[in-house]
């Protein structure tokens, strides 16, 4: 069975959210890289006030039957590959943040930011991947802080699990009176 999760979304303001599977996520990540000359692949942790650029993004695979979670990346400074593998079943949410902002160079732009949050055994805490696009904006960094305030919360309170088994419950108790 395909484990689901939640994807929070916030759209100019407009808050939403979704089950989200395993090939879905991928997708959207996958379509968010074709759409775009380059994407940037990160960590944000709001707890340290960190933002840590790994490079540009090469390649994404999101495999659940192999409980895979890869990122495959070209670092920024001296463009060598390199890769982020985690546990997919570490995973806890995603999030989608698109806003329009009004860029200093570029005027009005519409702005997206993807996020992955995995729960991170030995900091006992969650890490937080970005994908932002380099080149949408002027400071595509300063979208994904100012972005994950206004959606990291989004989804958290919804657990699709559990109203998979409510469901069922009602399910049950609805059979009883339908002789």
């Amino acid at each position: 069975m395909m484990r689901v999760f939640s994807h929070g979304s916030n759209v100019n303001f407009h808050q939403s959210t979704k089950e989200m599977f395993a090939p879905d996520l991928n997708r959207i990540i996958q379509s968010f890289k074709e759409s775009t000359e380059s994407l940037l692949f990160g960590s944000i942790d709001v707890t340290n006030e960190a933002l840590y650029v790994f490079g540009r993004l090469q390649k994404i695979e999101i495999d659940e039957s192999a409980d895979l979670f890869s990122v495959s990346y070209q670092q920024m400074e001296d463009g060598i590959n390199d890769h982020i593998e985690r546990s997919f079943a570490d995973l806890e949410i995603s999030h989608e943040a698109i806003f329009d902002v009004i860029d200093e160079k570029k005027g009005r732009v519409q702005n997206r930011v993807i996020y992955v949050t995995f729960w991170d055994e030995e900091k006992n805490g969650e890490i937080t991947y970005f994908f932002a696009d380099e080149h949408r904006v002027s400071n595509p960094l300063e979208c994904v802080v100012t972005f994950w305030e206004q959606v990291s919360n989004v989804g958290r309170d919804v657990d699709f699990n559990l109203t998979g088994c409510a469901a069922h419950e009602r399910k049950g108790k609805c059979k009883n009176h339908n002789h």
